[in-house]
């Protein structure tokens, strides 16, 4: 039997190409097949048993373009290609979309046709040429003319030519005279396409099912109560943690009304309505933290319930941990006092710093609190949980700088430690290191950090292995470093590698207004409840403090110290406050070497604490006392040391157990012994 034949007319090209396909596939075996597309021209005669249109806009469009000898002509009607319904399916319930296609009648069609094959969760917009905006639409599809979308669209979803429905080629069947079993396969040939499509949806949905459940499984092995809501207040995750606390059973509250499963207003309304990204709540007598979370994109809220108790438990450990090795911040922002406008920019600034992963220079003169503000820093970054590690670069010889900052391999020189040694950059790994006093490494350290800085790696002394660190590096200085460049004893490509970010802290006199605030936190600290007379208060606030807060908290510690009561006067006041190189301090000059005025120091600190508990200060205590320090002083060495102490008025030494006692005189040289100290260091 011959083959009946079929002209098909499409609009454009691209239709002609997928329908002809579409025939092809189904009726191929049966029919022969030609097609034309109005975009590329068509014959001016046409002669054939059947005339098939891609639609009555194509039918239209071409009618009187050519003689026409036909029996039978059929303008088709078409529908979304079974192989994109899912695209369609998975936009979000109840989004606007537009639709987008290049005839308002084809478009209007086309929607209808979504509405009866169910497609009716989302809103559909019809597009029109020369309305180039939309409000609040997001999403649009369109059957192969994406590139008529409005430019602004964020989701453009193609669902390609639209194909012929089962009507249109059961007419085609019939008009080509087709036996039953023919026309019984080529329906099975069509009904075949939407059963794989149906398998291939049975598949996904057997895979989405296992995912669930993977994850449901994770989930539940997680100490944390996790619960997820949709856009519509309906639960869509709840693991057995989270069941635990509210007494109910997974099962019985998925797709439930959260309102309806938590019976408290004030958690379901931070849940669906909080502004803030964490809030404590009480759960039947447990207090717990939830934090929130909105994901926009996919219109759900996660919410993580966490144990207060057990939060508080692993934070204990963590910080046990960190202590015991001397890996850990001792100061915050909120240890910083200050309410001085010049302070709280600086504080503001810092914050921001400490979001950063750059290095940072802190120059300020001494006793500013640079250290304070490195620690608050490093607790303020995205490393707070890893290591923080300080060390003096002024207090340390450049050999034994080099090996605490880089470490060492074992044997590189005599009394090394078995196996060698990790240096502070290598212990600082991931976290952060705070160099102090940076304007005083020698020039060799210098080459050395900037290779680290450059790098990103060390190499330890003695060693020739590389090895890669991650370290954020805080360093600070009192010094003038651009004049330490301009002598040549600071390099200038350290300065600017160091110096990417910048904190000024402003000296005391900058910020007098905080000088009530700092004596209040001071004597608080000091546990002793004392009340400052206001002449005291005005000295204070005239004084210049060359030593800035660390001599004001040791001025206030000396003042404690000697006053009577529970008023510090001005009487109690060290008399060479303020008299640098006056005659106080000129009794005091044959101290000279920074070791003696460590060694008395300690001497007169020790005294006075064991005067304070009501002790003996033996030679053999204060000797004991001094291994564990840096200044390590045998009981011989106390005793000569003592007798010059005593001969010049600053101690009185008891017989037996009476022990040393330290005297007023003794106190007053004390402070100014620290305020020494506190100048140089």
């Amino acid at each position: 039997m011959s083959k009946s034949s079929l002209t098909l007319i499409a609009g454009s090209e691209k239709t002609k190409h997928a329908l002809q396909e579409q025939l092809e596939q189904l009726l191929g075996d049966f029919v022969h097949i030609k097609s034309h597309a109005a975009d590329e021209g068509i014959p001016q005669t046409l002669e054939d048993t059947i005339i098939l249109y891609s639609s009555d806009t194509a039918y239209t469009r071409t009618k009187g373009m050519y003689s026409l000898n036909a029996k039978k002509i059929i303008v088709g009607k078409r529908t979304v290609h079974h192989e994109y319904i899912d695209k369609l399916l998975r936009i979000p319930e109840g989004s606007a979309v537009l639709l987008v296609n290049d005839d308002d009648d084809a478009t209007n069609r086309l929607i209808e046709s979504f509405y009866q094959l169910g497609i009716d969760h989302v809103q559909f917009i019809p597009f029109r040429k020369g309305n180039l905006f939309y409000e609040d639409v997001q999403i649009a599809v369109s059957p192969g003319e994406t590139h008529l979308c409005p430019s602004y669209i964020k989701e453009v979803i193609d669902i390609g030519v639209r194909l012929f429905d089962m009507t249109t080629i059961l007419e085609v069947v019939e008009c080509c005279g087709l036996n039953k079993d023919i026309s019984s396969k080529i329906s099975e040939r069509y009904i075949s396409n939407i059963i794989e499509l149906q398998r291939k949806l049975l598949d996904a949905e057997r895979d989405a099912k296992q995912m669930s459940e993977h994850i449901q499984n994770v989930v539940g092995t997680v100490d944390d109560g996790i619960l997820v809501v949709n856009q519509e207040g309906r639960i869509t995750v709840f693991n057995p943690r989270l069941a635990a606390l509210f007494h109910v059973v997974v099962q019985d509250v998925v797709n439930k009304d959260i309102e309806h499963v938590i019976n408290c207003r004030d958690i379901t309304d931070f849940i669906l309505n909080g502004k803030d990204e964490s809030k404590y709540f009480e759960i039947d007598g447990v207090g717990v933290v939830i934090f929130r979370l909105q994901m926009t994109k996919e219109n759900t809220i996660v919410a993580t319930f966490k144990s207060v108790h057990q939060a508080f438990e692993i934070e204990k450990t963590a910080q046990r941990e960190m202590r015991n090795k001397g890996f850990h911040t001792k100061y915050g922002f909120n240890d910083i006092i200050g309410e001085h406008a010049v302070m709280k920019e600086r504080k503001r600034i810092a914050k921001k710093l400490a979001l950063s992963e750059h290095p940072i220079l802190i120059q300020g003169e001494t006793g500013t609190g640079k250290e304070l503000f490195a620690h608050a820093i490093h607790q303020h970054s995205l490393r707070k949980n890893r290591p923080f590690l300080a060390v003096n670069c002024s207090a340390l010889t450049e050999s034994l700088l080099e090996s605490e900052l880089f470490g060492y391999e074992e044997g590189t020189f005599t009394g090394a430690q078995k196996g060698g040694k990790k240096g502070l950059f290598e212990l600082a790994d991931n976290g952060t290191i705070f160099l102090d006093e940076i304007g005083d490494i020698s020039l060799t350290v210098q080459s050395h950090l900037l290779r680290v800085l450059q790098e990103g790696e060390i190499r330890r002394i003695g060693g020739g292995r590389i090895i890669p660190i991650n370290v954020r590096v805080i360093t600070a200085t009192n010094k003038d470093l651009q004049g330490k460049i301009r002598d040549g004893s600071f390099r200038s490509d350290l300065f600017y590698r160091l110096n990417v970010l910048n904190l000024c802290i402003p000296p005391l006199i900058e910020r007098r207004a905080d000088i009530p605030l700092l004596i209040k936190h001071i004597i608080t600290k000091s546990g002793k409840w004392v009340k400052v007379e206001q002449n005291v208060l005005e000295y204070f606030m005239q004084y210049e403090w060359p030593g800035n807060i660390r001599e004001l908290k040791s001025t206030i510690d000396y003042m404690l110290t000697v006053c009577e009561g529970n008023v510090v006067t001005k009487r109690d006041l060290p008399s060479m406050l303020g008299q640098a190189g006056g005659s106080v301090a000129s009794e005091y000059t044959e101290c000279e070497s920074m070791l003696e005025i460590r060694e008395r120091a300690f001497i007169l600190e020790i005294i006075m604490q064991c005067n304070e508990k009501g002790k003996a200060a033996s030679r053999e205590l204060i000797s004991s006392q001094s291994k564990e320090s840096d200044v390590v002083l045998s009981p011989q060495q106390i005793r000569r040391r003592l007798d010059i102490l005593e001969s010049e008025g600053f101690v009185v030494k008891g017989r037996g157990r009476a022990g040393t006692k330290i005297t007023a005189a003794g106190m007053e040289y004390l402070y100014f012994l620290k305020s020494k100290r506190a100048v140089y260091s």
